[in-house]
């Protein structure tokens, strides 16, 4: 009887070293908001599978995988337009929105318009993946880069 529980202490260290998180940027309430996911199952994993989930409550909500990436990777987020968002994770670039959050696509160059404003970057902060807004005087509208 007594080895179940030793047994399942031995286990806690593998089961630390997984990753299920997220970070929310909230566009202009609790029920509007972008968020990116982290998921790692095992230990022995060296990246993190990338998601991102579109909400716009009640109306629509949608999980959309990315890619895998370093835990230690930052999501840039941008806005070029009402209702669209850009996605940045090293020089991968993906599309959304949130009129029926069922849009999404990877792009493959630079939006020909620009990224528009940069909103801010989700990343580990303090240990923590956050959201970190960028600060206002800098997220004006930027041409593609």
């Amino acid at each position: 009887m007594r080895l179940k529980p030793l047994l399942s202490l031995a286990l806690l260290p593998l089961l630390a070293a997984c990753i299920n998180d997220g970070a929310a940027y909230v566009v202009d309430g609790p029920q509007h908001a972008l968020s990116v996911v982290r998921e790692r199952n095992f230990f022995w994993e060296k990246q993190v599978e990338l998601a991102v989930v579109v909400s716009r409550l009640p109306d629509c909500q949608r999980k959309h995988v990315i890619q895998k990436a370093s835990p230690n990777a930052q999501v840039e987020l941008w806005q070029p337009g009402p209702g669209t968002y850009i996605f940045k994770v090293g020089k991968n670039m993906y599309v959304t929105e949130t009129r029926t959050c069922q849009g999404f696509a990877r792009m493959d160059e630079d939006p020909p318009g620009g990224f528009g404003a940069q909103l801010g970057t989700f990343a580990l902060k303090k240990g923590v993946f956050s959201f970190i807004p960028t600060p206002r005087d800098e997220a004006a509208p930027q041409s593609a880069q």
